[in-house]
């Protein structure tokens, strides 16, 4: 192979490095027990209505599923465990949606909010987040919990950029 044509190669592959290395958005996000806590926190009302929305629509699902209301309590306060039941007829037994999170991406000087979840509260007073993988590691401290580059920090991330179709984020 030519000298010219590996460096070519070389060139090729670091480019991506470069580009990204350019890259100024900052992501992060923070968890909220109310659509008025959100709002209060200068996220736009309409942001914090529909993370609110979409968390509540999705925390059957994303919620952790339990056998018996004695197996739910034994990590969630039993006050907050419901019964369920599923296409089949089966029941089951899933922890109430103790929060939301939502995202923030500032890109180019430009700030948007997307859904990002539902919040479960442990009996230890841990917020879980079956989206970002058990506990949520903000619970507590309140805040915009960073993110780092190359984790979503929410849903609306690729969608902010124009990518895979929808509106998702609202700017503001």
């Amino acid at each position: 192979m030519k000298r010219s044509r590996k460096v070519s190669l070389v060139v090729m592959g670091l480019t991506p490095l470069f580009i990204s290395a350019c890259d100024d958005t900052q992501k992060s996000r923070q968890e909220f027990t109310s659509v008025d806590a959100c709002a209060q926190a200068g996220v736009p009302a309409s942001s914090c209505q529909a993370a609110h929305d979409k968390a509540l629509a999705e925390s059957s699902v994303d919620a952790p599923h339990f056998n018996t209301l004695q197996d739910c309590a034994a990590q969630y306060e039993d006050s907050t465990c419901d019964e369920n039941i599923d296409a089949n007829g089966n029941s089951f037994w899933i922890p109430g949606m103790n929060g939301f999170l939502i995202a923030r991406v500032i890109r180019d000087g430009v700030t948007s909010y997307f859904p990002a979840g539902p919040i479960f509260r442990k009996r230890d007073l841990s917020d879980y987040s079956p989206r970002f993988g058990g506990i949520y590691a903000n619970s507590g401290s309140g805040g915009w919990g960073k993110v780092s580059s190359d984790e979503v920090a929410g849903e609306g991330d690729t969608i902010s950029r124009g990518g895979f179709g929808g509106d998702e984020g609202h700017g503001s």
